[in-house]
């Protein structure tokens, strides 16, 4: 996989750490033509697709009592999630390399600047920045791993870990992630840039 600094190893999966004391992972990773690699073009991609990332995870079907918290936290939660769907089929294609590190880069940019703006201070946004990269492919880790066995219920016990939601909605969502990453497998990567390819959460 990715990171903001390049990549971090040959596999395409993060190998995560043990789970911290509170049992989280984290803090210790048709008709569309083939994607052409141009450096003008990759960056403006990255950007489609955060944006698409973006308005997926922020559907007000995935926020509420015994969902995820309407917080910077519980944002982030549910950002981990969709953007990992989106680097784990940009990985499955080694054309798709560069975007994938462009996304990766502009999702960090993102992160970065939702600190900035919620208020933390210059001189703490490279801590909480750090913890947030380990966070984050520590979750791309457990979640990968339950999306590549097709197995809704590790991936829903790692849900209710990780985002803090309860079992009843992770049981929910859980499928639903697995019918999105069915479908963006079916279809030419670059069709993750249309909302098409995130249906909505039914709730």
């Amino acid at each position: 996989m990715f990171s903001p600094r390049g990549r971090i190893g040959p596999k395409n999966r993060v190998t995560g750490k043990a789970d911290r004391a509170d049992g989280q992972e984290g803090s210790t990773g048709q008709g569309m033509g083939i994607w052409p690699f141009r450096r003008s073009r990759v960056g403006t991609d990255a950007q489609r697709l955060l944006e698409a990332v973006q308005a997926a995870g922020r559907r007000p079907a995935l926020f509420g009592a015994g969902r995820a918290p309407d917080t910077l936290e519980g944002r982030f939660e549910i950002m981990a999630l969709y953007a990992g769907q989106a680097l784990l089929r940009l990985g499955a294609e080694p054309q798709a390399a560069p975007l994938a590190q462009a996304f990766t880069d502009t999702l960090f940019r993102h992160f970065d600047a939702g600190l900035r703006e919620y208020g933390v201070g210059d001189t703490s946004v490279p801590k909480r920045m750090h913890k947030l990269a380990g966070d984050f492919y520590g979750r791309l880790d457990a979640y990968g791993r339950a999306i590549t066995d097709q197995d809704a219920t590790a991936l829903a016990a790692a849900l209710v870990r990780n985002a803090g939601v309860s079992e009843d909605f992770a049981s929910r969502l859980a499928p639903h992630v697995l019918r999105i990453v069915a479908q963006q497998a079916e279809a030419p990567f670059v069709a993750l840039f249309e909302s098409s390819a995130w249906p909505d959460f039914p709730g």
